[in-house]
């Protein structure tokens, strides 16, 4: 891979962890890099983080109804961590790898609820038992997201739609920006996983992106203003969004 496309690739997996206050360290830039440029394949370079951190998988996960430890505010996982700062760099490191791999292997199929759920599996399926699975349980943020019992409801509903719009291609430019904004929106407030659902949308919407031929550079977005124009959107304001998708969309050459 080109050394500009791994910069973009790079700045763009960057702009994913930190908005979701992971913080990218030289060490999970490094390991995406090496992915990116073919050095390590994922799982090559997963094994190198799990034992240079000496950590290991358990054999044995004990699901509570909340998937939450006892007592804690800390997620299952597979390594029986209940540190939430340990857990969050070691995710980091791993989801870093993933995103990595996904990118450099270009999707050439239907950008369906079913891919959305195989890319939240890529992510997180080294740490949560979770990863891919619908939720079960309601989510409340600043907003209330979509109740379990109709997630698979609405997205059927979402997802029709965008193949109605042919994922977005052979769209110009303001079209192509309506359409990104409406459809991440709706996505947003879908919120189907437990966990890691903005990070799983903003891969899937930069692949469907960029089989459209667009990039999403997020080089000039303020994270406050990110945040404000999701919460906008959630309450049916595209507008906030689609300005700063304006700034940030531009031409993609793969």
């Amino acid at each position: 891979m080109k050394d500009s496309q791994i910069r973009m690739h790079l700045d763009y997996m960057c702009f994913v962890q930190e908005t979701e206050d992971y913080q990218m360290t030289t060490e999970a830039e490094q390991y995406a890099i090496d992915v990116l440029d073919d050095e390590l394949s994922g799982d090559e370079a997963i094994s190198r983080i799990l034992e240079e951190h000496n950590v290991s998988r358990s054999k044995q996960i004990d699901d509570t109804e909340d998937n939450l430890y006892p007592d804690t505010d800390v997620f299952i996982n597979y390594f029986g961590i209940l540190d939430q700062k340990k857990l969050d760099e070691l995710e980091t490191l791993i989801v870093s790898v993933r995103m990595a791999e996904l990118f450099k292997n270009e999707f050439d199929g239907v950008f369906d609820f079913e891919y959305l759920k195989i890319v939240h599996y890529q992510l997180f399926s080294d740490i949560y038992p979770f990863a891919g699975k619908i939720r079960y349980i309601p989510i409340t943020r600043r907003t209330m997201f979509c109740l379990p019992q109709y997630i698979d409801t609405m997205a059927e509903e979402i997802f029709t739609k965008l193949r109605e719009e042919k994922f977005l291609r052979n769209q110009e430019f303001e079209e192509f920006i309506d359409n990104l904004a409406y459809f991440m929106a709706e996505v947003h407030a879908l919120h189907p996983f437990l966990d890691g659902n903005t990070r799983a949308m903003r891969i899937f919407f930069q692949q469907l992106s960029h089989k459209a031929l667009w990039h999403i550079n997020p080089s000039d977005t303020d994270d406050s203003r990110l945040l404000e124009a999701d919460i906008a959107a959630l309450e049916g304001d595209y507008q906030p969004l689609i300005s700063l998708l304006h700034s940030a969309v531009e031409p993609y050459k793969a």
